[in-house]
């Protein structure tokens, strides 16, 4: 059953990350008028892409030791 819902967890990240390269790929931080606000509006697009990636990262870590220790645990 944690593995179900790592799964669709994962999945979300995964999603939102999608999202956020996407507004990058397609300048969507153009749309402001200065550069500085381009720099911020693509500073947190970057940041949100890295926190999400280091969430999944994590999940998926747990998800490998749950295998694992199934393994261990039936073997």
């Amino acid at each position: 059953m944690a593995d179900n819902i790592l799964d669709t967890i994962v999945e979300r990240l995964r999603r939102s990350m999608n999202e956020a390269a996407d507004v990058i790929a397609t300048g969507g931080c153009l749309s402001y008028d200065t550069a500085d606000k381009i720099a911020v509006e693509y500073a947190k697009q970057a940041g949100k892409i890295e926190g999400l990636a280091l969430a999944e990262r994590c999940i998926l870590d747990i998800l490998e030791e749950i295998k694992e220790q199934e393994k261990l645990d039936n073997g």
